[in-house]
């Protein structure tokens, strides 16, 4: 190729050799800035400007051609690249886009890893609170020593305000002793922490370490949930969340296995964590059914006049158990609320009671006292791991989470004031007469009212509802139903966590004297269907697990509430599993995690609708806008 004149200087190399110069050019000065108000080697004016131009050129869709210097701009002479010219430019850009893209990478990389362990020094951090009483665990409690390679790997999730501050002093014992400051979280950080590098990457990464850990074991990790009752499906939904798969992360460990998960579905059935109910809330429903105490570790006053020294050496054993590999595992049901049959999402809306606290929250409008509702907030009702009621109960509980206490003893207390004013109180207007509108059928067949083709109606009955395990506050128990003789003279098969059924369950005062006593009659089921009918501006409160919320249609239209067994998880049972209580739970069936369905299309339901939850689709679906709530003729609490 001869020489051709592009308005550079005419020292500038135009032989046969241009090429290696235009490369040698372009490594020298690509990491230099371009200065436009110099006049530039032809090599490097070329690569340069052509690296701009076309980038420019190919974000406006104009082709390479069109997006080269013009004769002008080149300094007034006409220059043509050949193919060869065209082949090496892009070859350097290709490469300085890789390098580019790499250096990227590396600095996301390095920026993660640093949040990541700003993050870790956090959590290890001591918390102070202003007039904190001392720790009752004292200040240098010893937790057992985990031994790798003999104990069971294991993460904690603990509230720290449940049980009377319990949770806080329990959390900072933890981050005295090895293993355990790496492994136990404050629950509420880590749901907070879902930034890019916060506290949930953190569990997420000790949560695939203590996978790998256990399955040199032979085993699957362990997860302490410790809290109220709720505490354990939030548990729940954490460990959901942590697994889920960010396609625009796969470069940190969430890249989709094709589940939208980042764990197989066989590392789900293996791996998935046994959990482990640390008590610290008021009834302690799941924690104690599961053999792990009424009450927190060293809750129990002792007359040796050394508290403190009991309470540590309690905590010491209670831990000791979570992380010996002799303690059992069994499989655990839960179930959850579903769209009906042939529906893809449901037809309720709910909100939350609110007014002041009090014994009667509810405002007197007309001289009619009414609801007060507001937006609901979390939890968003899906996963029902211990048991459902529709009616007196439910409302109850409404009631009570406006008037919580600081220790189990007065929330105790509070329910018992709770339900007395209720019993004494007139029945609001946005509420039918007991269980007025309210119809149940199971597996497609009537169950309440029972006699419903004789025209029984629910106003007799004050709840309704079913047990997955057989304790409720601390009071209530379920048994097969059977006849007087049997009910008083012989023992009946209880509710059993992991026989794939429901007890089912309704009463009214006089059940107390027909049972008799506070073990109910229950009818196993394999689902439960609610359907609500009531004018519009009316509704019914339900409780799942401990937390109330009320359901209504903002059209007055009527609505159903289908719930039924979604999952199977690993639980593990601690020193004071009762079998009178749960029967025989160790069944031999394989333990292991895993949705459920009659068929493939309905675990596929399931998975899709876990996936809705933690992607927070259903807080649109399920709660109801102010402007729901008003379009229902409610009476509307004002923000804040």
């Amino acid at each position: 190729m001869g020489n051709v004149n592009c308005g550079c200087p005419s020292n500038v190399d135009t032989s046969a050799d241009r090429e290696h110069q235009l490369i040698a050019d372009w490594h020298e000065n690509k990491n230099q800035p371009i200065a436009k108000e110099q006049a530039p080697g032809c090599a490097e004016f070329h690569i340069e400007q052509i690296e701009q131009e076309e980038l420019v050129g190919e974000v406006a869709g104009i082709p390479v051609e069109q997006a080269m210097p013009s004769a002008e701009t080149a300094g007034g002479s006409s220059y043509m690249m050949d193919d060869k010219d065209k082949s090496l430019i892009e070859a350097a850009k290709k490469e300085w886009e890789e390098e580019s893209a790499i250096k990227i990478k590396t600095e996301r990389q390095e920026a993660w890893r640093s949040d990541l362990e700003s993050a870790r020094t956090t959590m290890r951090e001591e918390q102070t609170h202003c007039n904190r009483p001392a720790n009752r665990y004292g200040t240098d409690a010893q937790l057992p020593v985990f031994e790798r390679g003999r104990h069971v790997p294991f993460l904690g999730l603990l509230n720290q305000l449940s049980g009377a501050m319990a949770g806080l002093d329990i959390l900072s014992v933890c981050k005295q002793n090895d293993y355990y400051r790496d492994r136990c979280f404050n629950i509420i950080d880590v749901i907070k922490g879902q930034r890019r590098g916060g506290l949930l990457d953190v569990f997420r990464i000790e949560l695939c370490l203590a996978k790998e850990e256990a399955l040199a074991l032979g085993t699957r990790p362990r997860l302490v949930s410790g809290g109220g009752d709720g505490t354990g499906s939030f548990a729940l939904f954490i460990v959901f969340l942590a697994l889920k798969a960010d396609d625009e992360r796969p470069d940190e460990g969430l890249q989709d296995t094709g589940n939208g998960f980042i764990w197989t579905d066989e590392e789900m059935a293996a791996s998935f964590p046994a959990i482990a109910q640390m008590p610290l809330g008021s009834a302690n429903d799941f924690a104690n059914i599961l053999g792990w105490g009424q009450k927190y570790p060293g809750d129990k006053k002792v007359a040796c006049g050394q508290p403190i020294r009991y309470a540590a050496m309690m905590l010491h054993r209670w831990w000791a158990a979570v992380i010996d590999p002799a303690s059992k595992i069994s499989n655990f049901d839960i179930w959850g609320i579903m769209p009906t049959k042939g529906q893809e999402s449901c037809d309720f809306k709910l909100a939350e009671l609110t007014g002041k606290r009090g014994t009667c929250p509810n405002e007197k409008i007309d001289g009619q006292k009414v609801l007060q509702l507001k937006e609901a907030g979390k939890p968003i009702p899906f996963f029902v791991c211990l048991y459902f009621s529709a009616g007196f109960g439910a409302y109850m509980t409404a009631r009570f989470q406006l008037n919580r206490h600081k220790t189990p003893i007065t929330n105790r207390c509070e329910y018992v004031r709770q339900a007395m004013a209720i019993i004494a109180e007139s029945t609001p207007p946005q509420l039918q007469l007991r269980l007025n509108g309210v119809e149940i059928d199971c597996e497609g067949k009537p169950y309440f009212p029972p006699r419903r083709e004789r025209g029984t109606r629910g106003r007799g009955y004050r709840e309704v509802g079913f047990y997955n395990i057989n304790w409720q506050a601390h009071a209530m128990h379920g048994a097969n139903r059977a006849p007087l003789p049997a009910r008083l003279c012989s023992s009946r098969e209880p509710v059993m966590f992991n026989d794939g059924m429901v007890d089912m369950f309704r009463w009214k005062f006089k059940s107390l004297a027909k049972n008799p006593g506070l073990r109910v009659q229950t009818d196993k089921k394999r689902d439960m269907l609610l359907k609500y009918s009531g004018k519009q501006g009316q509704g019914v409160f339900f409780q799942w697990d401990g937390e109330a919320r009320f359901a209504f249609s903002p059209t007055g239209d009527e609505f159903h509430i289908f719930i039924r067994k979604v999952m199977t998880i690993p639980v593990v049972l601690g020193p004071y599993h009762d079998k009178r209580l749960t029967g025989n739970v160790i069944d031999g069936q394989p333990v292991e995690f895993g949705f459920f369905g009659d068929s493939d299309d309905e675990k596929e339901k399931v998975r899709r609708r876990v996936l809705q939850s933690v992607r927070g689709e259903l807080d649109s679906e399920l709660n109801a806008t102010r402007e729901e709530i008003g379009a229902g003729s409610f009476i509307l609490a004002e923000p804040g």
